[in-house]
């Protein structure tokens, strides 16, 4: 396991998904991998009701039988992670549950940008600007790690 903090400084190379495939259901993002330069491949799952990190290699393709199969896929040109390969993360915030206090995600910031990274209802779930309906009310960010920039008061 590795902290969001472990990410800030580091430049994205590369991004790998592995995505579960069912006849009767859309494709289903099952797990996302961010190559940074002096880490890796950091795998992002969901796990409960959090979200998991952790230093860790990409699976290959794999057939669940009557439950469908995986496919795995490099950076993918509509996916919402694509966009900042060859960035630096800039610095990171926690995404928690307001009322039941735990951390449900994390918000990574780039020059160019921030994306959220979110475990709903045991599913990744990345979001721009993108307003996540009647969840969002439930969420909150604190920076990690604490931003040591002063208050300037007039």
């Amino acid at each position: 396991m590795i902290n969001a903090d472990d990410l800030v400084g580091r430049r994205l190379l590369k991004v790998t998904t592995s995505w579960h495939h069912h006849r009767k259901t859309a494709p289903s993002l099952l797990h996302m991998w961010l190559h940074m330069d002096g880490l890796g491949p950091i795998r992002f799952h969901a796990v409960g009701d959090g979200l998991s990190l952790g230093i860790d290699r990409p699976h290959g393709p794999y057939d669940m039988d009557e439950y469908g199969h995986t496919t795995v896929e490099d950076d993918l040109p509509a996916f919402p992670m694509t966009p900042f390969v060859g960035r630096r993360i800039l610095s990171t915030r926690e995404i928690r549950h307001r009322r039941l206090d735990f951390a449900v995600g994390i918000t990574l910031r780039f020059a160019s940008g921030s994306i959220r990274v979110l475990n709903l209802a045991d599913d990744i779930v990345l979001a721009h600007d993108r307003h996540l309906g009647p969840v969002e009310t439930r969420l909150h960010e604190t920076m990690t790690p604490p931003d040591p920039t002063p208050v300037r008061r007039a």
